[in-house]
């Protein structure tokens, strides 16, 4: 009877701690799930795929910028912001992220990181700044539901590429 219960006590230990060793690995992976979005949404603005764009955006996400005289700009929708982006033409601006910090609880998730923006056919920055993007996780995976940035002109260093 010992043996039974040792092996069943064993077997319980098991199933417990494969369940907390699979939560830090879900967390990496909704971690890179994240980084991957962003990363794909910054390459969409660069080389205007409006279509992978709205593959990282959930429907009525909105773009808020930090400053001025109350402190937030002019909310707006990234739907709009998307659709300016694919009426342009050439490469779009080339923005970079550097060192993404992601917090995850439950299904709200952010990513905050510092910014760089070099315009198209240019070599020097000319905004820099941090970077918050705001996630939502729901049966169509995480998806950007808002994003709002600080933008400056001065003081920025680079990004490796």
């Amino acid at each position: 009877m010992n043996s039974l219960i040792s092996r069943s006590s064993i077997l319980v230990a098991m199933a417990i701690a494969s369940l907390l060793a699979a939560a830090p690995a879900r967390a990496q992976s909704d971690e890179r799930v994240i980084v991957a979005a962003v990363t794909s949404f910054l390459d969409g603005i660069r080389t205007r795929d409006t279509a992978l764009m709205r593959s990282t955006v959930a429907a009525g996400a909105t773009l808020v910028p930090v400053g001025g005289p109350t402190g937030l700009g002019a909310p707006s929708t990234l739907d709009g912001f998307i659709e300016r982006i694919g009426k342009g033409t050439g490469p779009g601006n080339d923005e970079r992220i550097e060192n993404p910090k992601v917090q995850i609880d439950d299904q709200l998730a952010s990513l905050w990181a510092y910014f760089t923006l070099t315009p198209p056919g240019e070599i020097g920055i000319s905004a820099c700044g941090a970077n918050l993007f705001l996630f939502r996780k729901g049966p169509d995976g995480w998806k950007i539901f808002q994003i709002t940035n600080t933008r400056r002109t001065e003081g920025c260093r680079a990004i490796a590429k």
